[in-house]
């Protein structure tokens, strides 16, 4: 123990005195006082956060030049992002957010959706669904319920109409510049007004690119076969979009398999947005009056672009112009698909294999129902093929008869006819005549 007495004796201890203790306590108290009053670092940092929020906000809103997508937090981060994608993947819309199948009532062709348009058709459609009774034994049960809607004539396809996300929007937009205004009201603090309406601007640009619009109804726009869209066996929704020949094709929508690539300008317009948004960040970490002012303005941007990328929308929203005809349910599922196919043939007979993946073993009272409904299947399929060989046949017919034009062409330069020999002999003599006179 004696060692251990002596080293501690030996040790300096030097404790702060109570003066030092005082200075490092309002040191710190006025750290704190500095940072609450100008949170300047802060808003640099959140200028990063959630950019999924922003792709989807616009993918929401895109549809014709004016998006009104506000200024918030993310848009730098998303900028980087945007620009990365163009490059690699080349696109600009998220893949579709809600499982969904597409199936084509004339073929019984079932496609896995890939749109984002019609993934987000059929979760709003359910959303607004009066709720399912959950109990079986209850008589208001309903095993399936099938949505007939049909296409409005007239209407123009992928043309999106302004409902209240869109308008609230500008909005937001308005109430943001508004709030901006009052530093400059009141003490002359300009550079929050002048980051609030650049950033807004440049939003805007980045909602305006064009490959928005044609990414989000990339498909013809000559009208669509009978479809049905339904999240598959186990759900208790299905809705059926009846073909017409104006509309959106909505089988190809369904694909989106990435044909459509980033233009050059689209490129150019990312990279010019992004290094914008660099700019704005180092603006904002130098602010050193009004960061509570613009920390608002961007609370209030990324709380109403959450709103919009998740708010039910109308088919209308989505440039799909439809109304509602009939409304079809049952006890069992086997009842509501015999009633649609009864009302809308081929229809009923194509969601079989979808709501009994395992195979349909019919009852014996609607075995005919269905052995008529497969041969009316069998004859559409025979008639679509005929149609592609009629159409194949005559593209080798205008094939052929191309063939036998090029050849009578080159028969006619390796053989021709004597008057052509004569004309060809006529201008040698020319020739032969103009050299001698030449010479």
């Amino acid at each position: 123990m004696a060692p251990l007495l002596s080293s501690l004796h030996m040790r300096n201890f030097s404790f702060p005195l109570h003066g030092e203790l005082l200075t490092q306590s309002t040191t710190s108290v006025m750290q704190l006082q500095t940072q609450w009053r100008n949170p300047g670092e802060i808003l640099s940092l959140l200028l990063l956060l959630a950019p999924d929020v922003i792709q989807r906000s616009i993918a929401q809103l895109a549809g014709q030049r004016l998006t009104p997508v506000a200024f918030s937090f993310g848009w730098v981060a998303y900028s980087v992002s945007a620009l990365l994608t163009t490059i690699g993947d080349r696109r600009l819309m998220p893949s579709a957010d809600y499982k969904s199948k597409v199936i084509v009532a004339k073929s019984g062709h079932i496609r896995q959706n890939e749109s984002w348009v019609i993934g987000r058709l059929l979760r709003d459609f359910e959303r607004r669904q009066s709720p399912l009774v959950a109990d079986k034994s209850s008589e208001h049960w309903e095993a399936l319920r099938v949505s007939i809607f049909k296409i409005i004539p007239g209407s123009e396809p992928g043309r999106p109409i302004h409902d209240y996300v869109w308008f609230s929007g500008l909005g937001i937009i308005l109430l943001q510049l508004g709030l901006a205004v009052v530093p400059l009201c009141l003490s002359g603090e300009w550079p929050v007004l002048v980051i609030t309406t650049c950033g807004t601007l440049v939003a805007l640009s980045h909602g305006a690119l064009a490959q928005w619009r044609e990414e989000k109804w990339e498909c013809p726009k000559t009208g669509s076969p009978t479809v049905t869209i339904t999240q598959g066996n186990g759900s208790r929704h299905a809705m059926v979009i009846l073909g017409s020949d104006s509309g959106l094709h909505l089988e190809i929508l369904a694909r989106s398999d990435g044909n459509l690539s980033s233009s050059f300008s689209t490129r150019i317009g990312t990279a010019v947005q992004a290094m914008l948004w660099m700019v704005l960040l180092i603006t904002v970490a130098g602010l050193k009056q009004g960061s509570w002012y613009l920390l608002a303005i961007g609370t209030i941007g990324m709380l109403h672009n959450i709103f919009v990328a998740q708010s039910p929308r109308q088919p209308k929203a989505f440039g799909i112009h439809t109304e509602l005809v009939a409304t079809i349910s049952e006890k069992k599922v086997s009842k509501v698909l015999a009633k649609v196919e009864e009302q809308y043939p081929l229809v009923g007979l194509s969601l079989l294999p979808v709501f009994y993946p395992a195979g349909f073993r019919a009852p014996q009272d609607e075995k005919k129902f269905w052995k008529e409904a497969s041969k009316r299947r069998h004859k559409a399929i025979a008639n679509i093929c005929l149609d592609e060989s009629n159409a194949n046949a005559n593209v080798q017919e205008q094939k052929g008869r191309v063939e036998e034009r090029q050849r009578a062409c080159v028969s006619a330069v390796h053989q021709p006819s004597k008057d052509a020999s004569d004309d060809l002999n006529v201008v040698d003599d020319t020739l032969r005549g103009t050299n001698s006179e030449d010479g």
